[in-house]
């Protein structure tokens, strides 16, 4: 059944806007440089990063069909909530922390990079090892994993091409990633007002360190920069990997960055944009 137009935002406009200004017309505008250019453009954040119905899903089922989109508004709509929390308590809730983990795995399953990297596997001749690794969880024990492929979960994927389950299968990858990221501890990093956090259209920094077919390890690290002022860091407290001190600081808890920190992190963040680089606020270089 062919859906109506919708514009669907891969990066959220509630989150572009923390980081955007108003125009003249009084109009949401984000800062924004293309990836491998040297000038700044001006963007409206109704339009930035939206794209036609590209996390809608065929299906006979109309609950199924904006499934994807339904889900992303959900956590979007906790955003704020988390930042203000945030900045008048220090420290976030449970209930803030778990929304907050589900908004990280689904703006990663959100951007390009990794949509790519995931259409590249369902294309490959690994698809079946790739499809157990993220689905192998929902099965009940191991007799049942060793029968994945015959359970109406993975055929519900594996029957279709890349380009029709991929929508389907990122919804299944958010799953997998909680299923990892509720074990992580969360640190608040805040920068000052002279040097505010960057962010890009491939907004979360994922440190990687993996076997194969697996998607994360223990040892993976991952950055959110949630605002111009603060980024949360995440990491496996039981890690054998000890060594970025940011590991050490207390879960939950905002923690203020030097000079040379926070030029460090600003880096990583830049070098992880692989389209655009999103400015705090307006910037116009020539």
């Amino acid at each position: 059944m062919a859906l109506f137009h919708q514009e669907q935002h891969k990066v959220p406009q509630v989150y572009l806007k923390k980081f955007g200004y108003q125009n003249h017309n009084q109009q949401w505008m984000v800062t924004v440089m293309k990836h491998g250019e040297q000038f700044t453009r001006q963007k409206s954040i109704g339009s930035f990063t939206g794209e036609a119905n590209v996390f809608d899903i065929e299906s006979d089922d109309p609950r199924i069909e904006r499934m994807f989109e339904r889900i992303n508004g959900d956590l979007e709509n906790t955003y704020n909530g988390i930042i203000a929390e945030l900045e008048q308590v220090g420290s976030l809730s449970d209930q803030s922390i778990s929304h907050l983990l589900q908004l990280v795995a689904n703006l990663i399953v959100r951007a390009d990079l990794w949509r790519e990297q995931i259409m590249f596997l369902l294309e490959s001749d690994v698809k079946e090892r790739f499809l157990k690794s993220i689905l192998g969880h929902l099965c009940r024990d191991e007799d049942e994993f060793h029968r994945i492929t015959e359970l109406s979960f993975y055929q519900n994927v594996a029957e279709f091409s890349a380009e029709e389950s991929i929508n389907r299968v990122l919804i299944y990858l958010i799953d997998h990633l909680l299923v990892r990221l509720q074990h992580y501890d969360i640190v608040f990093l805040r920068t000052t007002p002279e040097k505010p956090w960057f962010s890009s259209t491939n907004p979360i920094v994922v440190h990687n360190r993996t076997l194969e077919y697996e998607m994360f390890a223990a040892e993976s690290e991952f950055y959110f920069p949630l605002t111009p002022k603060l980024v949360a860091y995440f990491h496996f407290k039981g890690s054998t990997d000890q060594e970025n001190p940011f590991r050490a600081y207390e879960h939950n808890t905002i923690h203020q960055l030097n000079d040379e920190q926070i030029v460090s992190l600003n880096k990583h963040i830049l070098e992880n944009a692989t389209d655009y680089i999103i400015f705090p606020g307006e910037h116009r270089l020539q």
